[in-house]
């Protein structure tokens, strides 16, 4: 939000649409493969008991791993200052031996949730180039959300649908996002130029 209201609008969609859709894509996955918890599948596995409380659900592939890589990834895409972009890529690393170090996710589940990451973003910032109308684009994306939207419905397993709730939710602000870019550049037409303070 901040690179939306003080740096690029465009940039601001591009990195909201990385946030949404690769959870969306990250959560169908957990639900897809059902692959439990280091711990839970064996218990002798020891992990870092402060993580437990916010590991929940499935392991694979790793969220909070390509959720980092795909916004940090493309924050690091778009700037071109090579500050930004090594501290951008520090992270993307950092949070992935992080998921490993505190035992909550298998080396493969890391491995996974970076090469999602990085697909999403490129995958999206080469839809985002090409596209004439981003709108479009969100529209499209949303239309093919459509049938997991129904599949998620049928859940019974508590995991799963913990999983399902995510998905509505991303499904939720990824609609809102279209409708507010909609209302924005017919109706607000905000303006990034301007002193930072006003920013």
């Amino acid at each position: 939000l901040i690179i939306f209201w003080c740096i690029n609008k465009y940039h601001g969609y591009y990195i909201l649409s990385i946030g949404f859709m690769g959870t969306v894509i990250n959560q169908f996955l957990k639900i897809t493969y059902r692959i439990p918890r280091p711990w839970v599948k064996d218990p002798s596995f020891t992990i870092v008991e402060s993580a437990r409380a916010e590991a929940t659900g499935y392991s694979f592939p790793s969220g909070h791993t390509q959720s980092s890589v795909g916004l940090f990834g493309g924050v690091a895409r778009v700037r071109k200052n090579i500050i930004v972009r090594i501290i951008m890529i520090i992270i993307c690393l950092l949070v992935p031996f992080s998921r490993m170090y505190l035992g909550v996710h298998y080396p493969s589940d890391v491995i996974v949730g970076i090469i999602l990451g990085v697909s999403v973003t490129i995958g999206f910032g080469i839809l985002y180039d090409k596209a004439k109308n981003k709108n479009l684009l969100m529209l499209i994306m949303l239309i093919a959300l459509v049938p997991f939207f129904i599949a998620f419905m049928f859940e019974k397993d508590d995991n799963a649908l913990s999983l399902a709730a995510n998905f509505y939710k991303m499904f939720g602000m990824f609609s809102g996002l279209l409708v507010g870019s909609l209302f924005e550049e017919n109706v607000v037409k905000y303006d990034i130029s301007g002193p930072i303070w006003k920013k």
